[in-house]
C-alpha cells in the first residue's frame, strides 16, 4: 500500500498534536493548575476559536474537529455528573 505523503504528513501533525495537548491537559488537571470548570472552558473556547476560523470550508474538516470536541465535552458532563460534581 502506498502511503499519500501529504495526507501523512497532516494526519501525523494533528495526532501529535492532539496527543500533546490531551497530555498537557491532563498534567495541568493532576498538578491542580487547571480546575475540571477551566477544562471545560478552555473546550468550550477551542470551539468558539474552531466556529469562527472556518470560514467556507466545505472539506468537512472544522465539522469534524468540532464534533470531537463536543463529544469530550459530553463525556465530561457525564462523569463530572456520576461524580456528583458541580463545579
Amino acid at each position: 500500500m502506498q502511503h499519500n505523503p501529504a495526507l501523512l504528513s497532516t494526519g501525523a501533525v494533528a495526532l501529535s498534536t492532539s496527543a500533546t495537548v490531551a497530555a498537557l491537559m491532563a498534567h495541568l488537571g493532576r498538578i491542580g493548575a487547571v480546575s475540571k470548570q477551566a477544562e471545560h472552558e478552555i473546550y468550550e473556547d477551542a470551539l468558539l476559536m474552531l466556529e469562527e476560523g472556518q470560514a467556507d470550508d466545505e472539506s468537512g474538516v472544522f465539522v469534524a474537529a468540532r464534533e470531537l470536541i463536543e463529544k469530550q465535552l459530553a463525556m465530561d458532563e457525564v462523569v463530572r455528573g456520576a461524580a456528583g460534581q458541580t463545579e
